[in-house]
């Protein structure tokens, strides 16, 4: 592939954002360091419990803390080969619950009703293999306790 000094000139955050305008190459490396970056700064040794206007968006949207890691976990188990789950927050405020193949991600423009991204977790056997050989459910229910709740309320506060 030829050099796109245009490209080179865009962030990270851009090129992931308009992934459709751009080759297969960039959305796919993009997208996953982009994604990797993401998830290392989603999780902190010894977790803890999420406060403030995350807890009262997580209450509002799932009922509860323990309903949102259900419905987060069955998307994540759902997930068929390789991908990531997304707690995500839509433009109206709302949270969901999304999944997304490959190196995709919820900032793209090619997946269908893109949104802030608050929490992922990569769901591809390479992140949990050595450790949960191919139990994805057990690997999906230990993340909760490495979870960072600040970083993910820095993030809905950022919305706006």
């Amino acid at each position: 592939m030829d050099a796109n000094p245009e490209l080179a000139r865009k962030s990270l955050d851009d090129l992931v954002k308009t992934a459709s305008s751009h080759p297969p190459v960039i959305r796919n490396n993009g997208g996953g360091h982009w994604n990797h970056c993401f998830f290392w700064e989603s999780m902190v040794p010894g977790g803890g419990q999420p406060e403030g206007a995350l807890s009262e968006a997580i209450d509002t949207g799932f009922g509860s803390l323990d309903a949102l890691k259900e419905k987060f976990n069955a998307a994540g188990v759902g997930q068929f080969g390789s991908g990531w789950v997304w707690l995500v927050a839509r433009d109206s405020g709302a949270l969901e619950v999304v999944a997304t193949p490959n190196q995709d991600n919820p900032l793209m423009d090619v997946v269908a009703g893109n949104s802030t991204p608050l929490l992922g977790n990569d769901v591809w056997e390479h992140a949990y293999y050595l450790t949960y050989n191919n139990r994805r459910v057990d690997y999906l229910k230990a993340w909760w306790d490495v979870v960072n709740w600040d970083k993910a309320a820095e993030r809905l506060a950022a919305i706006g």
